[in-house]
C-alpha cells in the first residue's frame, strides 16, 4: 500500500531541539572527518552543493572543504542567501552549471540541501545531460502542502519574487528528472516531515534515513559517509546504497523500521 505524506509538520519536539542537535553533529563531523576522508578520490569530478531555505555557502562549508581534501573540483553557489526560485537565482545556477560544464566538458554532480534539493533538481530538468546525479540532505522533495515543512512562513515571505512558473503548486509536482536521485533524511527532522522527503520506489530514485536534525543534516557523519558514498558510484553502474556491515547501525532499512 502506498504511504502518502502527512499534510502536518513534524513533532514539535524535534524543532526546538535543532540548533542543539545541529551543535553538537557539527562536533561529531570535525571527530569523525579524517576517517570519513580516508581512501577517497574524487578524481576532480565537479561537485556544485547548494544551501538551503535562508541560508548561504557558510552553511555548506565543512562538507565542501571535505569534498575539496579528498579530490572534488567543488563549489558552492556563490548567490548569497537562498530565497527560493528568483529571477536571479535561476540565472546565476545556469550559469554557473554552464561555465563548470563548460571547463570539465563532463556532467556534474549535485548535492542540495532542504530547498537546495529541489534547485537542483530543476538545474536537472532545465539542462538534460549537465546534471549526472543529484543527492539531497532533509529536501522535501515530495512534498505536497507547505504544511509538511515549519519554514513555510520563511518560504511564502519571498513567494512574490519566486518565478511563477515556478511557483510552490506547479513546482511541487514538476516531473523528476531522469538521473540517479538519493534523498537522505531523517525522521527526526525537525523542519521537514519525513514523509515529504521519501521518494516512491523506482529505479533511479532512492531513501537513505539517517538519525539527526535537520540543520545538521550536512555535517552528520552518517549522512556525509552517504555523499561519499554516492558520489563515488559511476552513474553507468549505478546501484542502490547498501550500508557496510560494520556501519549499519547508523543507517535504518525497512527491516529495522518495521
Amino acid at each position: 500500500m502506498r504511504t502518502y505524506p502527512s499534510p502536518v509538520p513534524p513533532s514539535l519536539v524535534f524543532g526546538v531541539s535543532e540548533g542543539a542537535r545541529a551543535l553538537s553533529e557539527l562536533g561529531w563531523f570535525y571527530a569523525a572527518r579524517s576517517w570519513l576522508a580516508r581512501g577517497r578520490d574524487g578524481s576532480g569530478r565537479p561537485v556544485v552543493v547548494i544551501p538551503g531555505l535562508m541560508a548561504g555557502d557558510w552553511s555548506t562549508r565543512p562538507l565542501r572543504r571535505l569534498l575539496v581534501s579528498v579530490g572534488y573540483d567543488t563549489h558552492g553557489w556563490g548567490l548569497g542567501i537562498n530565497i527560493g526560485p528568483t529571477e536571479r537565482t535561476i540565472r546565476g545556477l545556469d550559469e554557473l552549471l554552464q561555465s563548470i560544464r563548460d571547463r570539465h566538458r563532463a556532467p556534474v554532480s549535485i548535492v542540495g540541501q532542504s530547498l537546495g534539493g529541489f534547485l537542483g533538481a530543476e538545474l536537472a530538468r532545465r539542462h538534460p545531460g549537465s546534471v549526472e546525479r543529484l543527492i539531497t540532505l532533509g529536501s522535501p522533495m515530495a512534498i505536497t502542502d507547505l504544511r509538511q515543512t515549519r519554514a513555510r512562513v520563511q518560504y511564502n515571505l519571498f513567494r512574490n519574487q519566486h518565478l511563477q512558473e515556478l511557483a510552490f503548486d506547479k513546482w511541487s509536482r514538476a516531473p523528476r528528472p531522469p538521473i540517479p536521485s538519493t534523498s537522505v533524511y531523517s525522521r527526526s527532522d525537525g523542519l521537514n516531515h519525513w514523509h515529504a522527503c521519501h521518494y516512491p520506489d523506482s529505479e533511479l530514485t532512492e531513501n537513505i534515513e539517517v538519525c539527526g536534525s535537520h540543520l545538521g543534516m550536512a555535517v552528520l557523519p552518517a549522512a556525509v559517509y552517504a555523499v561519499l558514498d554516492r558520489l563515488a558510484v559511476p552513474v553507468g553502474d549505478w546501484r542502490k546504497f547498501q550500508a557496510p556491515a560494520s556501519l549499519r547501525g547508523y543507517f535504518s532499512t525497512p527491516e529495522r523500521v518495521a
